[in-house]
């Protein structure tokens, strides 16, 4: 609970100086050199006014208080959300609160949200307390990495300071976890979760706590806080697909025709997985004077995931046999059926992933005199991850295959008279023996200085600082991973435990079960099945995968706030550039005659990065902003290595898979604009627009393109840049407690925010869309808060969107086609009651209205994938202290 007290009569301006103070401070946006540093006089009178008046605000209503707070008082466009309590939000992890704010989108899959992109664009960089981190050899973190059991807020800026950490054309998304300065006192709480997946058919245990004390004595004033965290969650995402359209299927049947296209496979894939997830952090503060602070702060991550992507391949069986027909007035094939050999391929790919990222830091403030602050601070981050994933097949033996094309938005097909359950019905087939690692560490220092000269002068602030950061990534997988079938392999139904049965659909998909190679015996098994094959243990790095790549940089930057009166109206802003040199060092092998030969490229490029912000304080509730400034984002490590990838094994139509890297890419740079009107009429009140503009040159696409190694083809996968791109939009929020409805009603309010986007990138002169932008995305969120009841309806829309841009290389006349995704919906709701003020329980649920994910090539009549994810029924309780 936040006790804000002020006057019965002090002017309106300080009024909003005392609150806005004590909110940011609340929220941790403020430290207390920052809180120092405000206008002592104004809150002093405020504070000195008769008899104090009471405002009490708890709960939902804090944390909406809080982030508008933040927002009103920031010099950039930021978005937050923050804390009702210590460590509890709506949501189970950083990158599923997102989905929420103004211009966020995210996917769900694999058990939770997985890709984060502002406005549209995934350039975005991760911070931590406003240090750099990220996972492994990443340039950001995965966010769902971060439980937000830990967290006091997040922030999301759409525009960037001379002072931040460059990176980022998208925006920033700053993760602040709790500190011991931010309690009064002793502080402890604890949370213990249980959770419910219908697909599944699981329920796993998250449990968390954190505690927290500050104290004094003769040598000054201590703070230490120790926070922990467990979560655990299976998941099973159930996908039903279809293969490209081709135009050559009819051409061996007894009826060809070059206009007919259909898939040439059918198939499922059940994606089943268990995730645990180790979380710790903790800090350290202490104050030996009033005006010095020091510190002391770490966070770990350790992610072991194990799944089984069950998938099976249907091919259709062109040939004399088959009889199809097609989509009235259509030349799109709609149903299949083929008789003799068609293949049904089942191939159990089992990754088990173990990810670890650690980050710590020391640093000091120190207020040199009230106008003159200094801060420095060290950092130190490491990551790795590894994963193991053998791939065993199997072959059944139908006599004949029965499809449809387009059902229900996607594909349906089974095998009349043959049962797939049967391990007799099975041969072993191909083993491939995968496996990568890769890592990464950094080293960065800063130094910062901000000098307060009054007020009352044009230039009221100056701010200067330095940081230089050394950062390493490496990257390996196995050479020789395909191990063909061969003669002499024994029977499926002789190994016991060899076989188990793919996870159930819940929806009518045709087949619905088949037999799999069980992941526990891949792994168990995994030194005996490759002598099988005529191997003995794993082989050795591929040296083309290989790249080690070392990157320096080295910061300075200067920026002033400045203030002055436009008439009536106040104005105030800042002006500042970052300066930014980068080295690069790049390392791996390239192909050259078929032998691998080391390849060392070294580059270096200076970055200038201005930035402007002006805010006009048009009435006591009306603010408007313009922001403009240049930023960049560096390339992927992996991005840059010079080796390649070719596939063992082609596809359907004999065309071998392969990717690569680029050591000649550079970095994107994005000059962005943004013009906002805000209007906050309560303290939990607003409505905000933003207008937004960015143009981007060097814009990175991966892209598919055909091309030729010992006489194959292969459809390589290459990052590169192109020209020009721009996106332009306009973003709405809206914020309000209906307090002024009389009893009951009073607990009701609405958040709801809306972003509409347009942008191209310019290809070989062609426009494109950006991949993952949906040009209309919403959120409406209904919220009650009444005594100890409190709950919340969340409903998120984003509309269609390309996930993939040209996707497979397909060429004419069928090709170049889009992948597409269907507008997408999710439905969260959570009902909680607080017992008394150390005690609360929260039932919550998690994809209420069991949505579907569709995409589709190029037409929805020509899908690829419907996907149906799990509904999560959680319930928690939660102790506080």
């Amino acid at each position: 609970m936040t006790t804000i007290s002020f006057g019965h009569t002090p002017p309106s301006q300080q009024m909003k100086m005392k609150l806005s103070v004590a909110v940011l401070a609340g929220a941790g946006i403020l430290s207390s050199a920052s809180v120092w540093a405000q206008n002592a006089q104004a809150v002093a009178e405020a504070q000195a006014t008769s008899a104090p008046v009471s405002v009490v605000v708890t709960g939902v209503r804090r944390a909406a208080q809080s982030a508008q707070t933040i927002k009103r008082n920031s010099d950039e466009v930021i978005d937050s959300i923050v804390a009702e309590e210590a460590g509890k939000f709506p949501d189970k992890n950083v990158a599923e609160i997102l989905g929420r704010v103004t211009g966020v989108q995210i996917r769900r899959s694999g058990g939770e949200a997985a890709d984060v992109i502002i406005r549209g664009l995934p350039g975005l960089t991760t911070l931590l307390n406003g240090r750099e981190v990220y996972t492994s050899t990443n340039r950001n973190l995965h966010l769902a990495d971060i439980p937000t059991t830990m967290l006091q807020r997040v922030d999301v800026y759409k525009t960037q300071g001379a002072e931040m950490v460059e990176g980022g054309t998208a925006g920033v998304i700053d993760v602040r976890t709790a500190r011991p300065f931010d309690f009064k006192g002793f502080s402890a709480s604890l949370s213990g979760r249980g959770e419910r997946r219908d697909k599944a058919d699981t329920t796993d245990p998250q449990v968390s706590g954190m505690i927290s004390n500050r104290w004094k004595n003769d040598l000054g004033e201590f703070g230490a806080l120790f926070g922990v965290s467990y979560q655990k969650g299976h998941y099973f995402d159930e996908v039903t697909w279809n293969s490209p359209p081709d135009n050559t299927v009819t051409n061996n049947t007894s009826k060809p025709n070059a206009a007919v296209t259909g898939p040439v496979d059918l198939g499922h894939s059940s994606n089943y997985g268990m995730r645990e997830r180790y979380s710790a952090n903790w800090a350290f503060q202490f104050k030996p004077a009033r005006n010095v602070e020091l510190l002391a702060e770490g966070w770990s991550t350790r992610i072991d995931h194990d799944r089984e992507n069950q998938f099976f391949l249907g091919n259709l069986g062109w040939g004399p046999t088959t009889q199809y027909t097609l989509f009235p007035g259509t030349n799109q094939v709609d149903t299949v059926t083929s008789s003799g050999s068609p293949l049904a391929l089942s191939s159990n790919q089992t990754p088990r992933d173990d990810s670890e990222t650690h980050q710590a830091a020391i640093g000091a403030k120190w207020t040199v005199t009230p106008d003159l602050r200094v801060s420095t601070e060290f950092v130190r981050t490491t990551a790795r991850w590894k994963q193991d994933m053998p791939i065993m097949e199997m072959l059944a033996h139908p006599t004949t295959i029965v499809g449809q094309t387009y059902v229900n938005g996607g594909a349906r097909f089974d095998y009349p008279g043959y049962n797939m359950l049967d391990p007799n019905n099975y041969t072993l087939h191909n083993l491939i023996d995968n496996w990568q690692a890769s890592g990464g560490q950094s080293k960065d220092w800063r130094a910062d200085a901000t000098y307060n000269n009054g007020e009352e002068s044009f230039f009221r602030e100056f701010s200067a600082g330095v940081r230089i950061a050394k950062r390493s990534a490496r990257y390996q997988h196995e050479s020789l991973n395909f191990l063909p079938a061969v003669p002499g392999l024994p029977a499926v139904s002789s190994l016991p435990g060899l076989t188990c049965p793919s996870q159930r659909f819940s929806n009518d998909y045709g087949m619905n079960q088949w037999l799999t190679i069980c992941g526990n015996y891949q792994h168990a098994n995994i030194d005996a099945m490759r002598k099988l094959y005529g191997r003995d243990g794993r082989t050795a790095p591929d040296p083309y995968s290989l790249y080690t790549n070392n990157e320096d940089t080295s910061a300075l930057y200067g920026k002033t706030r400045f203030g002055f009166n436009a008439g009536p109206v106040p104005v105030e802003g800042t002006v500042g550039v970052r300066v930014v040199k980068t080295k690069l060092d790049v390392n791996g092998f390239s192909n050259v005659d078929n032998q691998p030969v080391a390849v060392n490229k070294k580059s270096s490029d200076t970055d200038v990065l201005p930035n402007l912000t002006l805010k006009a304080n048009l009435t006591d509730t009306l603010i408007g902003r313009v922001n403009a400034g240049k930023t960049i984002q560096r390339p992927a490590f992996g991005d840059f290595n010079p080796g390649i990838s070719l596939g063992a094994t082609p596809d359907g139509l004999g065309i071998y898979g392969g990717n690569g890297g680029n050591p000649d890419l550079k970095p994107v740079t994005g000059k962005n604009a943004d013009v906002a009107l805000e209007w906050y009429f309560a303290p939990t009140g607003s409505l905000t627009a933003t207008v937004f503009k960015h143009k981007f040159e060097n814009y990175i696409i991966r892209s598919l393109a055909m091309e030729t190694f010992d006489g194959k083809q292969y459809r390589m996968d290459r990052p590169r840049n192109v020209n020009e791109g721009q996106l332009e939009g306009v973003e709405i929020g809206y914020r309000q407690f209906y307090d002024f409805l009389p009893g009951w009603l009073g607990g009701f309010g609405l958040e709801a925010n809306y972003t509409y986007m347009k942008g191209h990138f310019l290809d070989d002169g062609k426009e494109a869309p950006f991949q993952g932008m949906s040009k209309n995305a919403f959120n409406v969120v209904g919220l009650y808060e009444r005594g100890p009841w409190s709950a919340r309806l969340a409903y998120n829309y984003r509309s269609r969107f390309v996930d993939t841009f040209n996707y497979r290389a397909i060429a004419a006349p069928i090709g170049p086609i889009d992948l597409i995704v269907d507008p997408i919906e999710t439905v969260d709701a959570s009902l909680s009651y607080k017992f008394n003020e150390h005690m609360g329980i929260t039932l919550d649920v998690e994809n209420l209205t069991d949505r579907t994910y569709n995409d589709y090539h190029g037409i929805a009549s020509n899908p690829r994938d419907v996907r149906r994810y799990d509904r999560v029924i959680g319930l928690t309780l939660r102790w506080k202290l």
